[in-house]
């Protein structure tokens, strides 16, 4: 069997070629790749605010730990120095009346109450100031190392905890 061309044909001769339709293109997007896009924009904004808030609300406890590195540790008066820097650190989170009066075992039972597990060490360490002998160096070493234990673990303060010592210590007043 032969092929038939249009000529021989005339069945085919009337006959046009097939048109393929255009082909799609990427634009416009569809509506579901929009909300995507969307949803992935204000995802990635909040977790901007989120962390940026974040690193603002702990700058003092950066803070602190970097004033407390640059102590001397040979100072005369290096706990007391160390004593400032937790407070100022302390009263960057809470409130300045419930911290700044603190002294001595209300200060220790303070700085206690804002950890899991109390730091005795840093608190019998702090309560050698104003001794007529200066630290030893592995003393000075031992309180800079609570200080900072302390800081990393008790900062930023959590509000429930600074709310119920400061109803507890109204009560007591």
């Amino acid at each position: 069997m032969a092929l038939q061309t249009p000529a021989a044909n005339p069945a085919l001769a009337s006959l046009q070629d097939i048109q393929t339709p255009v082909e799609i293109g990427l634009w416009p997007i569809a509506y579901g790749y929009w909300i995507l896009i969307v949803i992935a924009l204000m995802s990635s904004i909040a977790i901007f605010v989120y962390l940026s808030k974040r690193r603002q609300h702990s700058a003092a406890k950066r803070a602190a730990l970097v004033e407390l590195a640059e102590l001397d540790l040979n100072a005369a008066n290096y706990i007391v120095n160390v004593s400032a820097v937790l407070k100022r650190a302390a009263m960057s989170y809470c409130e300045r009346d419930l911290v700044a009066s603190l002294s001595g075992s209300a200060w220790h039972d303070w700085l206690n109450q804002q950890v899991k597990q109390p730091a005795t060490e840093l608190c019998e360490l702090l309560s050698l100031s104003y001794q007529r002998q200066p630290l030893t160096e592995s003393q000075a070493i031992a309180l800079k190392q609570c200080a900072q234990l302390w800081l990393k673990n008790a900062l930023p303060l959590s509000t429930t905890k600074t709310t119920s010592i400061n109803l507890s210590q109204v009560e007591v007043k």
